[in-house]
C-alpha cells in the first residue's frame, strides 16, 4: 500500500512539475506589456512619418502638375492678331476638338499574346522582405526600390 501512495505521490508531483514548466514557457514567450506598448508606439509612429511622406510626395505632385497645366495653357493661348481665329472663335474650339479626335484616331488596344510563358513579378512587400533577408538596411533598400524610408520600416515591422 505504501508503494501505491508513494508512486502516485511522485505522479503527482511529477505532473506538477512539468504544468509549472509549461506555464513559466507561456509567461516567458508572451510579451509583457511594455513591449507591447513599445511596439505599438513604434508602429504609429511609423505609420505617421509615412503618411507625412506621402502628403508631401502629393503636394509635389499636384505643385508639378499645376505648373504642366500653366505651360500648356500658356501654349494654347490664341495669339491677338486679327486672323480667322479672332473673327471666327467657334472654329477654334472645332480644330481643338479635332486635334483631340486626332490624337486617339490610330489608337488600338493592346493584344493578348497567345504565349505559355508567364512572367511573374514580386509585390513590393516581397521585394522588401527579400532584400531585408539578403542584409540590406531600410535606407539601401528604400533606395533600391525608390520607395521612401518610411514605407520600408513600415513593412518590415509588419512581416518581420
Amino acid at each position: 500500500m505504501t508503494t501505491l501512495l508513494v508512486t502516485i505521490s511522485l505522479l503527482l508531483h511529477a505532473f506538477t512539475f512539468l504544468w509549472i514548466l509549461t506555464l513559466i514557457k507561456q509567461q516567458q514567450a508572451r510579451p509583457s506589456s511594455k513591449d507591447e506598448e513599445k511596439r505599438k508606439q513604434e508602429i504609429e509612429d511609423l505609420l505617421i512619418s509615412y503618411t507625412l511622406e506621402m502628403k508631401e510626395e502629393n503636394e509635389k505632385l499636384l505643385r508639378q502638375l499645376s505648373k504642366d497645366h500653366e505651360k500648356e495653357m500658356e501654349k494654347d493661348k490664341p495669339v491677338q492678331t486679327r486672323t480667322a481665329e479672332t473673327v471666327m472663335p467657334s472654329r477654334v474650339v472645332n480644330h481643338k476638338e479635332q486635334k483631340e479626335e486626332d490624337k486617339y484616331k490610330d489608337y488600338l488596344p493592346p493584344m493578348v499574346e497567345d504565349s505559355k510563358e508567364v512572367e511573374f513579378q514580386q509585390s513590393e512587400t516581397a521585394n522588401i522582405i527579400s532584400l531585408s533577408r539578403q542584409g540590406y538596411s531600410a535606407e539601401e533598400i528604400a533606395q533600391k526600390l525608390n520607395l521612401g524610408k518610411g514605407e520600408v520600416e513600415l513593412m518590415l515591422k509588419f512581416y518581420r
